[in-house]
């Protein structure tokens, strides 16, 4: 009897503890970047109890268009550019509502394009921006939301694109003048990020999926005759965490194809059911900052908070 009560008065207290939750700020360059990379890890991360922010930095209207119909209505306006980029912040507002994100915060800025393209030359492009002015921004938001992890782009921004490196050096910065004394940001308080990520797309998947792509007929960067894989994804040993997402695949998916315009008929779904789970069933990312060690293999990103 007396093992019963205790077991039942254990299972009490144990239903009684109040799950930790915590702040997950991620910041991105364009829309559709929240859906291909952390869109997984938003959808559990939510469904887990945590708060998810979403900054994204520019309208995306560098993008290629995609979808027949849009691009008759974005070439028929008067400015095609801004109409498009309109269409790909009401694209990320339906997808982020999908995933849950429960604040979003756009930047505005122009899509540089391209590293090499003319549009990199436009002093509004988001990679010419004051860097002070745009880390200021953001450390605001962290002062304010006070997140626990952030999650950004490495130094090279994936694959060398000038806005995803320009969101790695604000994102940084912002972090630093957050946490220092000296910087008044309307009266809002100090913040040090606990823990610190970079997305990170394991070079040998990424290579297997564009092997697979190639295979059914579509253009890769391997086709590329410059191909260097080098300058792609990140090496499988650099990669510290492994999110398994296969539960939230389905809703993944819901949320990227509302971005119409970036998304090509009717492959994407079919080829993303035939290889999904083996292929897209794991968000990865490399932990550079942490204030406990990280397990070998780290399945979550709130570890050691």
């Amino acid at each position: 009897m007396s093992g019963n009560i205790s077991r039942y008065i254990f299972s009490i207290l144990k239903s009684n503890q109040k799950k930790s939750s915590y702040t997950l700020l991620i910041v991105h360059a364009h829309p559709d970047d929240e859906c291909s990379s952390t869109g997984g890890l938003i959808i559990k991360s939510i469904k887990d109890g945590h708060e998810v922010i979403l900054v994204t930095c520019t309208n995306g209207e560098m993008g290629e268009i995609k979808d027949k119909n849009l691009e008759k209505d974005i070439k028929s306006a008067s400015s095609p550019q801004q109409r498009l980029g309109e269409i790909r912040i009401s694209e990320l507002k339906k997808a982020t509502k999908i995933l849950g994100v429960q604040k979003l915060y756009t930047l505005g800025y122009k899509d540089s394009g391209m590293d090499g393209w003319d549009s990199n030359e436009n002093s509004e492009a988001f990679m010419n921006a004051d860097l002070s002015v745009v880390s200021k921004k953001i450390a605001f938001l962290i002062r304010k939301h006070r997140p626990h992890v952030v999650i950004t782009y490495n130094e090279r921004g994936g694959y060398g694109h000038p806005d995803h490196i320009m969101t790695h050096k604000v994102t940084s910065e912002a972090m630093r003048l957050s946490e220092d004394s000296s910087i008044v940001i309307e009266e809002l308080n100090l913040w040090k990020v606990k823990k610190i990520y970079y997305t990170a797309w394991a070079r040998s998947k990424m290579i297997k999926t564009w092997k697979w792509m190639k295979f059914f007929g579509v253009k890769t960067p391997l086709d590329d005759p410059d191909f260097r894989e080098d300058k792609y994804g990140v090496p499988d040993h650099e990669i510290t965490t492994y999110i398994d997402i296969r539960s939230f695949l389905r809703k993944k998916w819901k949320a990227l194809v509302q971005h119409k315009s970036q998304i090509t008929g009717n492959f994407f779904w079919w080829f993303v059911r035939l290889t999904g789970r083996w292929l897209y069933g794991e968000e990865t990312f490399v932990c550079v900052k942490s204030k406990t060690p990280l397990k070998d293999k780290e399945t979550s990103i709130f570890e050691g908070l």
